[in-house]
């Protein structure tokens, strides 16, 4: 049974999140997305708060981590 969060793990998730900042499209936000030779479509962002970029995910929505971004570009 998955645990519940409570109100004050929520805003205190909510906090964190605002603190880091939001992603951006990097290259000063020309960046465009590209498809992958596997297929998939990524956007190479920026988070401007914390200097760090990462690829995002666009059918998911979801930012890979350095492992999976090198897999899906066939990194060694």
């Amino acid at each position: 049974m998955p645990t519940m969060k409570t109100v004050a793990d929520m805003l205190t998730e909510a906090q964190a999140k605002k603190e880091q900042g939001n992603w951006f499209p990097a290259s000063g936000g020309t960046e465009q997305p590209f498809t992958t030779r596997t297929g998939r479509r990524l956007l190479y962002c920026w988070q401007p708060s914390t200097g760090r970029h990462a690829y995002l995910d666009c059918a998911t929505d979801l930012l890979l981590s350095e492992e999976e971004a090198e897999m899906t570009l066939g990194k060694p």
